[in-house]
């Protein structure tokens, strides 16, 4: 009798003790407060600690020439350790370091945990992975907790965040923000399935050949690659028709002075002492536009640490005006890095990174990734047909630099006629309504690391439902920041970021500039109310002040995102509110 008493008070325990552990079973959504901090303490050998925190990305195996065709392998490894949320322990999880370059810490790393590293089955409402970000690039602290809040206001698809409070072994790393990784559980709950393709896109673009590149995460590879690929020929515009192009002769002169300034780019110039050469100019002093150059018109000599402007005067013959006249588009199409001013017979057509002012000795304003700048960009010169006359014409090109240590140079032009219609084909193959919402909430936050903004930190998920890419912004710690601490031009438009393909190819469109001018327009009037935000950033700094760490005290500054939220009105209507955006490129 005493026997089977204790059989059954053992039963009872075990019934009670399995009962209280999925009581206090975590789930997802108590992963995402909004008015606290969760608790992570995190216990891990001090060998492995100084093992993962330690390790590092650089320039060279963070953008190797190689990531056009995969993505680049990851220098982080994970750790065995034990992490404990809001009072519930996950035995044997995996951590590492994460962050690409401006988030590395050796001191308080951005940590993705891996909860079943050991066990299978382990995570917390069908998560797996966690991602805490040290917000080392975000002095305010909230640049991802109100910019993700927003995005799911306006109804684009994207990560939930909240705050966590992370200890290592016992000592405080201060606050972090807990972004939703982007997995089958988001897919889920944004576009309701998860059966489509996922891909992560970390400095990378609809760049031809590069389909590779994109880190797939979830789904059918083949068929999300294959989509990528239709996406990108959709962007260079379709078969158009050259009348200007590969291997055509032309002369070039690397100026010394300002004495041919006003008439080197005129019909009537003698450019008989020019050097000789084919379309293709420039240099290459490491690895990447050396194919695009050709031979006589390799300047590395020349140019390297010594110049930063190349003329360049191309001749070539129209036998009938026609086609120039009736074509869709007229297109100057060039690669080029890094900037230009073009001429046709003697007119300027387009310019692109230029000074207001060229001249000799001049260097061009801005610069782009190099897979963007050899492949051809468009630009739309319908407005110069009456410029081309049947006979001889002449493209002369002032081609420049963005200094003379540059380690590359690249000018190639075509002449195009096209029929291609930019936005018939884009909006096949991605959700036009969610693009246009995905692209506004970048320019309105101004997420100068996102797609638009340094084609980075973004995510596009194929639906299968519609058979189109969504995109979702990601690393969000760049935000509600007027300009972009990358090398990119300040006179550029406040209320749009165009360095991305998609972003910059549409807006060449004035039908696409209206509409993004008044997608714009109804998200400022129903998500930007200042009084609001800026409640809401008084109630988060004394929310976070008693978490944050001696250490990251030192770069911590609020009022760094109230300055961007008072001033953000005014930057963005003088632009959306005229009859028409701000042309870029000019």
């Amino acid at each position: 009798m005493i026997v089977k008493f204790k059989i059954i008070i053992i039963w009872l325990a075990l019934v009670i003790l399995e009962y209280c552990s999925y009581a206090n079973e975590l789930k997802l959504d108590d992963l995402f407060p909004e008015n606290r901090l969760i608790e992570v303490d995190i216990t891990i050998s001090d060998e492995n600690w100084d093992k993962i925190r330690f390790q590092k990305r650089t320039r060279e195996n963070a953008l190797p020439p190689s990531r056009k065709f995969e993505p680049p392998p990851s220098p982080y490894s994970y750790a065995k350790a034990d992490v404990t949320i809001e009072g519930i322990t996950y035995k044997n999880i995996g951590i590492r370091k994460k962050g690409f370059l401006g988030s590395q810490d050796t001191e308080r790393p951005s940590l993705k945990v891996k909860l079943d590293y050991s066990e299978k089955n382990q995570n917390i409402g069908g998560l797996k992975n966690l991602t805490f970000n040290n917000n080392r690039q975000d002095r305010s602290l909230m640049s991802q907790f109100i910019g993700y809040k927003i995005w799911d206001e306006a109804g684009s698809p994207g990560s939930r965040c909240a705050y966590a409070k992370i200890t290592i072994n016992g000592r405080n790393l201060g606050v972090y923000s807990h972004v939703e990784t982007v997995r089958e559980p988001l897919l889920k709950r944004e576009f309701g399935n998860d059966k489509g393709t996922l891909f992560e896109g970390t400095v990378v673009d609809f760049y031809p050949e590069w389909e590779g590149s994109f880190e797939r995460k979830t789904g059918d590879n083949k068929k999300g690659r294959e989509h990528i690929v239709k996406v990108t020929n959709a962007l260079q515009g379709g078969s158009g028709k050259s009348f200007f192009g590969a291997f055509a002769s032309g002369r070039a002169w690397i100026p010394t002075s300002e004495k041919h300034d006003k008439d080197w780019f005129k019909m009537e110039f003698d450019d008989l002492s020019w050097k000789i050469g084919n379309n293709g100019a420039g240099y290459e002093a490491g690895k990447g536009f050396e194919k695009l150059i050709s031979p006589n018109f390799n300047f590395i000599d020349q140019m390297h640490h010594k110049a930063t402007s190349l003329y360049l005067r191309f001749p070539f013959e129209i036998k009938n005006l026609d086609e120039i006249k009736k074509t869709k588009n007229l297109l100057l199409r060039m690669k080029c890095d890094d900037g230009f001013v073009a001429y046709i017979n003697g007119n300027e057509v387009v310019r692109y990174n230029s000074p207001p002012n060229p001249q000799w000795n001049s260097m061009a304003t801005g610069s782009g990734d190099d897979g963007a700048n050899a492949t051809f960009a468009a630009f739309n010169i319908n407005k110069y047909r009456d410029k081309f006359r049947v006979g001889k014409n002449l493209l002369a090109i002032h081609g420049m630099n963005i200094s003379s240590s540059s380690t590359d140079f690249l000018q190639v032009a075509e002449l195009q006629t096209n029929e291609n219609d930019y936005q018939t084909a884009i909006w096949k193959l991605i959700d036009e309504e969610a693009f246009y919402k995905f692209w506004a909430l970048e320019g309105l936050l101004s997420f100068w690391d996102g797609y638009s903004g340094n084609r980075n930190n973004y995510f596009i998920y194929l639906n299968p439902e519609t058979n189109k890419f969504h995109f979702m912004p990601w690393g969000a710690d760049c935000l509600f920041e007027k300009f972009s601490r990358l090398r990119v031009d300040r006179r550029s438009p406040r209320s749009v970021r165009l360095q991305g393909l998609v972003a910059q190819k549409l807006y060449q469109i004035p039908s696409v500039r209206k509409k993004y001018a008044s997608t714009m327009r109804g998200l400022m009037d129903k998500y930007w109310n200042e009084e609001k935000l800026l409640a809401e950033t008084q109630r988060i700094e004394a929310m976070l002040s008693p978490h944050i760490s001696d250490y990251q005290w030192r770069s911590v500054r609020f009022d760094s995102i109230r300055e961007f939220i008072q001033n953000r009105r005014v930057d963005v209507e003088i632009e959306i509110n005229g009859k028409d955006m701000p042309l870029w490129p000019r």
